[in-house]
């Protein structure tokens, strides 16, 4: 190798490296859902619950707090909570009043349902941005 480029190896080398091997190593790649999708997913996910309790009650006279009741009837649901969201349903002792609490890390939405009546609704951002909205209340 000549003089002049063993001389200029060392900065080459320093280059290389800045230039290839970094962007490899500090290269984040998001993969995943974005936080719009996480919320939209938790809102399907409820009404999905709320459309299974509905048609378990109208079988039944009474509505379920188990959720593994409502997943053979509608496999889109078992598919919204493989993202990770965290559901806890709850019924009175007649079976007539439902609670219903489906959260992710975006978003955190609870009903409760007396029969057919909307008793309660709420809804809380956890994680703002991203056109992370609540949904509109339901009749």
């Amino acid at each position: 190798m000549p003089p002049q480029f063993r001389r200029y190896l060392p900065l080459i080398l320093v280059v290389f490296v800045a230039l290839i091997i970094l962007p490899r190593l500090t290269h984040r790649h998001k993969s995943g859902l974005t936080n719009a999708e996480k919320a939209t997913r938790t809102t399907e996910a409820m009404n999905l619950i709320e459309t299974g309790e509905q048609s378990f009650k109208t079988a039944h006279g009474r509505f379920t707090s188990h959720l593994a009741d409502l997943l053979p009837a509608n496999s889109k649901l078992a598919g919204d909570l493989a993202i990770g969201l965290g559901v806890q349903l709850d019924v009175s002792t007649d079976g007539q009043t439902l609670y219903a609490h489906v959260a992710s890390d975006v978003l955190s939405l609870v009903r409760v349902r007396t029969g057919r009546r909307l008793s309660a609704e709420s809804c809380v951002i956890l994680k703002s941005g991203s056109s992370v909205t609540c949904p509109p209340p339901r009749p």
